[in-house]
């Protein structure tokens, strides 16, 4: 006994799109980490600049990201 050629046709098919959508799925996936560890590289590179901030501007200072103007928080 055997599968008719259009079920099994039909059975390829599946199979051949569920394989693509896994592979699909595996490479969003790594896409997904290689954006994860560039986003923990910019938080660490943020922390370091900040830190650098915060020592030469006070760590009471704010600084307006689109103008760049620093106003001390204590004086207010």
């Amino acid at each position: 006994m055997k599968l008719t050629k259009d079920e099994l046709s039909k059975v390829q098919s599946m199979l051949g799109d569920f394989n693509q959508l896994k592979m699909k799925l595996g490479d969003a996936e790594l896409s997904k980490i290689g954006i994860v560890k560039q986003i923990e590289l910019i938080k660490e590179e943020y922390a370091v600049v900040e830190k650098d901030l915060a020592v030469k501007y006070g760590n009471d200072a704010q600084i307006d990201v689109k103008t760049g103007e620093i106003t001390d928080t204590k004086k207010e």
